[in-house]
């Protein structure tokens, strides 16, 4: 009997896709993105609704209530937005996510990795410079 804690990874070809730590969902929903959270992403978020608050507070000097709620839901939608992207990228291992993987595992299909032949190719030169002569084969 196998060991169930073991899972079966296949792998795929993706050459456009580079992400650089495992993926841990292949295509994350927001309840999955909410519940993958780390205490700093709530910390960001808190103090983002926290400054805009202030900053509300403090420029809305006629009407500061008001104007600081607004302000502080505007906050809040930045932090969610901004902590929901940089949750979604280290679940698709675009960002460091070793405490995704012990907590969900790795998702059942990876990408393959590739190695770089040459980090110079393609070679970029403009419209107005000749191509590099081979001077073993020049005559």
């Amino acid at each position: 009997m196998s060991d169930s804690s073991e899972q079966e990874i296949q792998y795929f070809e993706a050459k456009y896709l580079d992400p650089k730590f495992p993926i841990v969902k292949a295509d994350p929903t927001v309840d999955d993105v909410i519940k993958s959270m780390r205490s700093g992403d709530y910390l960001f978020m808190s103090g983002a609704v926290a400054g805009t608050w202030g900053y509300g507070f403090l420029l809305g000097k006629p009407v500061r209530g008001p104007t600081a709620a607004m302000c502080a839901s505007a906050g809040f939608t930045f932090g969610m937005f901004y902590t929901m992207q940089t949750v979604r990228s280290r679940l698709l291992g675009y960002r460091e996510n070793a405490k995704e993987v012990k907590k969900w595992g790795l998702a059942p299909v990876q990408p393959r990795l590739y190695s770089i032949g040459d980090r110079r190719f393609p070679t970029r030169q403009s419209m107005l410079s000749t191509p590099p002569l081979n001077w073993d084969n020049y005559d």
